[in-house]
């Protein structure tokens, strides 16, 4: 029983510093977890009494973010960050092989935001203790290349299991081993993409909210400003330049970017820029450029190149710069950085809200439809903090309501759906939409989230437009599994599954408790928490 109190103790001290008034009954720990004098089960406070029935139930919403939690933390978190686990049988209690080892930094991220709206709705301490644990997992993820700003998809000991190690193999370029880190040696994966920032970004923002613990605000707070300080801080240096198939080493003023010296081949970032149709691609270099003119226009002969906006990357930089804004408010050691910050985003923001409102969904049929969550997680933020009534306005009429949930209102996408609910402009009559997609949530699937097959040819009418895919969006309980189904095109009619292969249910976690924290769901199951009791 000293290990279980040892816990109880540990838990309720980490909530108490997060400066949550506790309520009556709150989790303090993971359903279905055993010790060997105390089992993890609910308690009901209404009828002061246990019961067990409700511990392993998935028949309330409640019950099934319970059940995901569990999950997650038991077998799809290896060295702190998120994976899909791929068991040896149906028996799922061996792992054969993690999956998803590029994309873990946006779903660590997006996790995050999910325990920080379970933390605001409930102030329940295990809500807390995930919060701190997964700071601390984004945190080592930021240093660990040892370049300011540039965030590893992921990290792990390198004494770490044959399957965490796998996600890691010394053949695969993006992979650096050996790593003295901490005091001890890691192994990372770098080759960093924008999308996984905005996932850790949008963690961080709803965390530092959640939080009042002084050590895990400043934690956040010294990253994200690291980060913006070198977005800001626009260096001219040696690039290895490839354009249009011709190569040439010239010294490049690259704004808003990141480096890596462990990703550019031998120690020079190397550019590649394709003018028509335009698309650009780095190695030891990631830029967040909200008009890719300014890159293209340094190339010899290119002076004349005309504006090429980046309407999501200019709502990335709105969000990161607000974010930013947001962690330094009100924090006397960081006056002079933040005054920096905020002049450089007055004088940029306009620049960058008429850049986002140019916003338009370049997808065709099933393809690129990931790009649509990278653009609606920042925008969440930027909304959210916006001060500028103006800008705030233009940002929730012309970019979330006019432009971008225009395109995806009838995809059955919940996550979309409450971000707009809880963002829109006032006049807008969001209720219909919550309702909707309250009830598509209520359809997903309950722990754990199998990579099942589906065959819905047939069920659903076929496109014309696009062959064989749906005509219309696809319920919720029957899509295709994904590790983050909102990234997912809706239409997807057919897919072979793969066995033994479980999602961790961040999706879920984050729709579910976005929608409890906004009102747009109620605790199905009030009065019950989960708790220790003795054997």
């Amino acid at each position: 029983m000293r290990a279980i109190t040892a816990t109880i103790l540990s838990t309720l001290i980490t909530a108490q510093s997060h400066g949550a008034v506790q309520p009556p009954c709150a989790d303090t720990c993971l359903a279905g977890t055993q010790g060997t004098e105390a089992n993890c089960q609910i308690w009901d406070g209404i009828a002061g009494d246990w019961d067990a029935s409700l511990t392993t139930s998935s028949d309330s919403l409640l019950g099934r973010a319970r059940n995901y939690t569990s999950w997650l933390h038991t077998w799809m978190m290896p060295a702190g960050g998120i994976t899909s686990t791929q068991f040896t049988d149906a028996s799922l209690n061996q792992v054969l092989a993690y999956g998803g080892r590029r994309d873990s930094a946006i779903w660590t991220g997006a996790y995050l935001a999910a325990e920080s709206l379970h933390f605001m709705d409930t102030g329940a301490p295990d809500a807390a203790r995930w919060m701190r644990q997964t700071v601390e997992t984004l945190h080592r993820w930021w240093h660990i290349s040892g370049d300011r700003g540039y965030l590893a998809r992921y990290a792990a000991p390198a004494d770490s299991s044959e399957q965490i190690l796998a996600l890691l193999p010394a053949d695969d370029p993006e992979v650096h081993r050996d790593v003295a880190f901490e005091g001890s040696t890691w192994h990372w994966r770098g080759n960093i993409s924008r999308d996984q920032y905005q996932g850790v970004l949008l963690g961080y923002s709803l965390a530092y909210s959640a939080t009042k613990s002084p050590a895990l605000r400043e934690t956040i707070r010294s990253d994200v400003v690291r980060f913006v300080e070198q977005l800001m801080q626009s260096e001219s240096q040696p690039v290895s330049l490839r354009i249009n198939g011709s190569t040439l080493s010239t010294t490049a003023h690259i704004p808003y970017a990141v480096f890596s010296h462990a990703d550019a081949p031998d120690g020079v970032p190397t550019l590649t820029l394709q003018t028509s149709p335009f698309d650009a691609a780095g190695e030891g270099i990631l830029f967040f450029t909200a008009d890719a003119a300014d890159l293209i226009r340094q190339v010899p002969g290119f002076s004349f190149f005309p504006s090429t906006p980046q309407p999501t990357q200019a709502i990335q930089l709105g969000a990161i710069f607000r974010i930013a804004l947001q962690v330094t408010e009100g924090v006397p050691d960081y006056a002079q950085r933040r005054q920096a910050i905020a002049e450089h985003y007055q004088r940029h923001v306009g620049e960058w809200l008429n850049i986002a409102e140019k916003w338009r969904n370049t997808n065709r049929c099933d393809s690129g439809y990931f790009g649509l969550n990278i653009g609606f997680m920042p925008l969440y933020s930027w909304i959210r903090l916006e001060t500028d009534p103006t800008i705030k306005a233009r940002l929730q009429r012309k970019v979330l309501r006019d432009a971008m949930w225009a395109e995806v209102a009838d995809h059955k996408n919940v996550f979309f759906a409450f971000i707009y609910a809880s963002q829109a402009p006032a006049e807008d009559a969001v209720q219909s939409v919550i309702t909707t997609n309250a009830a598509q949530l209520a359809r997903f699937p309950i722990a754990p989230n199998l990579a099942t097959s589906r065959d819905l040819r047939g069920i659903y009418p076929e496109s014309e437009e696009c062959p064989g895919t749906s005509a219309v969006a696809v319920n919720v309980d029957e899509r295709v599994p994904a590790t983050f189904v909102w990234e997912r095109h809706p239409w997807k009619l057919y897919d072979p599954g793969t066995p033994n292969l479980a999602y961790a249910g961040v999706d879920y976690l984050l729709a579910y408790w976005m929608g409890r924290q906004y009102g747009f769901i109620e605790d199905d199951a009030p009065g019950t928490c989960l708790r220790w009791a003795p054997k």
